[in-house]
């Protein structure tokens, strides 16, 4: 599901002229039969269940069917075959409805809870250390070839100017990749609104974002930058590169720092005194590590990857997926965190800075303490699950790069990229440190134009989609028939679903014959026996759990929240895909546009996306649009 049309669904190369079908479902092509024989396991598994023909649950016959209303999980030719199933069917549908109201229920106390105190400002109440490092691959926010150029383009589309929004952040991977993967016949401008609450994270943002223009004449600052980014200890000159970069934000207003970036970043002097405290926290850290008040990061570093116990099983089972020479460096990265250009280490007197946080502490019942400026970044979180490694291996092709010179290399092309637009006046910035649930406010306020992409993290994993319909989905452009606003959840199967979760059958002492044979499927798929217990996580991809994923969808859309109150029924899947003026695309009649619903986990091997991450794009339907 998350192959770019016109190539290969196994090996992701162009499709020749004459391209091999899957002999099953429509949407499945392959540049060759072998690479169709190899892919037929995975494919097969779920993928050509979903856009395949459906067989009728009654006399399996195939044809023009029609899914049970009630649960989602029945196919039947007509009335006839329905009721003659009915004996048969009854137990299982009914327990899906019966699951999907139980569960609005649930959420609905869930929702209204977080909302009322502001589910962003949960991070404040929860704390929980600010994401620097990306929680799931980059996206291209726009993929012009894939919507707006589809049907060809002319000389007004290649200058048409886009607006975006980011509600939730995180760190600038997205913003970056989305720069340096415009065509090179775009000649627009792109304004993007970053949108997060958090004050470290967006104290890091706007800190490059400065670094990016203020120096982008200099030699060298995207190799500079990307090491920032992600090293644990960095040279004097980074070092000093981000002191004096401190000290100027540190003394600019809203409006020395709009000048100095011409018109690049815009921030408000009320967000910029929360960042600033950020900055002075960094600014003043004694980071020479020669020196014993230095902050060790180091050893804050090894505490954190080893406060875990099962972080072994973890790591063995990341080491078991890749190749050899992979797993090698990977171990030395987990050994040393350095995020450097070659393999040469060379002399790294500093401590990064930009690394430090707020870090959670719990202590006694539920009393909450946190330090500030320690080592704060999630032991499962690296270089490596930020970037697409298929991106990441086709852009150094040939070369014989560590994997992590490999995926260094491949920060700094983005990030030069970018700063060659910054340096062109068509990237603009502009940043909000506030909750989502303020940016109505904002972009009225400002009279900002109406978005062209909206994207929404997993902010419903926390509000739940109608909340974030409803404060976001206005600002959608009516004017673009390919506008999109997109919704992700993470936490679906592991806090709400355990019916779809394969590891919910897994124990030492017996496995679940439906856990045994995804087992087998990912093994005859991979050719890899996992050993690691953890290793059912990446066999997800293997399970058909989409009608799952649709009972929680309408139970997410029955479910009330702060100032929407909970339906009084059932929605149905049609019901449940409108809202709010906005049209859900269905992705299991055509693909997503712009982030895929489900991604292939097993072929990235070194980004290793979870099994559980599902998104769906919302649009305003032709009658609706302006």
């Amino acid at each position: 599901m998350d192959v770019k049309p016109g190539h290969c669904w196994r090996c992701e190369k162009l499709l020749p002229e004459h391209a091999v079908r899957c002999d099953r479902c429509p949407k499945a092509m392959y540049c060759s039969d072998p690479c169709k024989k190899r892919d037929r396991v995975r494919h097969g598994a779920v993928e050509c269940q979903v856009f395949g023909p459906q067989s009728c649950s009654h006399c399996e016959k195939t044809g023009d069917l029609k899914q049970c209303s009630a649960c989602n999980n029945a196919w039947y030719c007509d009335a006839k075959c329905q009721r003659k199933n009915w004996a048969a069917h009854k137990s299982d549908c009914k327990s899906i409805q019966e699951f999907i109201e139980d569960l609005s229920h649930e959420l609905t106390k869930q929702y209204t809870e977080l909302v009322k105190h502001d589910v962003t400002h949960t991070r404040e109440r929860v704390l929980d250390p600010p994401y620097y490092f990306g929680s799931t691959m980059a996206y291209d926010f726009l993929q012009l070839e894939q919507n707006e150029w589809a049907d060809g383009i002319n000389e007004e589309e290649t200058a048409r100017d886009f607006n975006i929004l980011s509600a939730g952040c995180g760190d600038l991977r997205n913003t970056v990749l989305t720069a340096a993967s415009l065509p090179a016949k775009y000649r627009g401008k792109l304004s993007i609104v970053l949108n997060d609450l958090d004050p470290y994270v967006m104290a890091r943002n706007v800190l490059f974002l400065y670094m990016m223009i203020r120096h982008s004449d200099s030699a060298g600052i995207a190799t500079s930058l990307a090491t920032i980014w992600y090293s644990l200890h960095i040279s004097k000159t980074d070092y000093n590169l981000i002191k004096a970069n401190l000290e100027k934000l540190i003394q600019a207003d809203a409006k020395s720092l709009q000048e100095v970036t011409r018109g690049s970043v815009v921030i408000s002097n009320k967000d910029l005194a929360e960042l600033r405290k950020v900055w002075h926290g960094w600014n003043s850290l004694q980071c020479e590590r020669i020196k014993s008040s230095s902050i060790n990061l180091n050893k804050q570093r090894q505490a954190v990857l080893e406060e875990i116990p099962f972080f072994g099983h973890e790591l063995q089972l990341c080491y078991e997926r890749l190749t050899p020479k992979e797993a090698d460096d990977l171990k030395k990265w987990f050994q040393h965190g350095l995020f450097l250009p070659d393999n040469s280490l060379g002399r790294l007197p500093f401590n990064n800075p930009t690394l430090t946080g707020r870090k959670q502490q719990i202590i006694g019942a539920g009393t909450m303490v946190t330090e500030d400026f320690v080592y704060c970044i999630h032991r499962n979180l690296t270089p490596f699950t930020a970037w697409d490694c298929l991106q990441v291996r086709q852009s150094t092709e040939g070369t014989t790069f560590s994997t992590t010179a490999m995926y260094h290399n491949y920060v700094v092309q983005q990030l030069q990229k970018t700063i060659i637009l910054f340096a062109q006046g068509r990237l603009h910035i502009h940043i909000l440190v506030s909750s989502f649930l303020d940016v109505p406010h904002h972009h009225q306020a400002l009279q900002m134009a109406k978005f062209d992409r909206i994207f929404t993290s997993n902010l419903a994993d926390y509000v739940g989609f109608r909340k974030l319909l409803k404060v976001l989905g206005s600002l959608v452009n009516p004017n673009n028939k390919n506008a999109r606003l997109v919704t992700e959840t993470m936490n679906w199967i592991s806090l709400h679903v355990p019916e779809p979760n394969i590891w919910g059958s897994f124990s030492d002492i017996d496995i679940h014959e439906l856990t045994k044979e995804t087992m087998q499927l990912c093994k005859d798929d991979t050719g890899k026996e996992l050993s690691s217990p953890l290793a059912i996580s990446h066999q997800l991809e293997y399970f058909n759990n989409t009608h799952w994923f649709l009972a929680y969808l309408r139970a997410n859309m029955m479910a009330g929240s702060l100032h929407i109150p909970e339906l009084d029924h059932t929605p149905s899947l049609k019901e449940a895909m409108k809202c709010e003026g906005l049209q859900m695309h269905d992705f299991r009649e055509e693909i997503n546009r712009l982030v895929p619903f489900q991604f292939r986990v097993n072929a990235r091997s070194l980004t290793s996306p979870t099994g559980a991450q599902r998104a769906v794009e919302w649009f305003i339907p032709s009658d609706h649009r302006a």
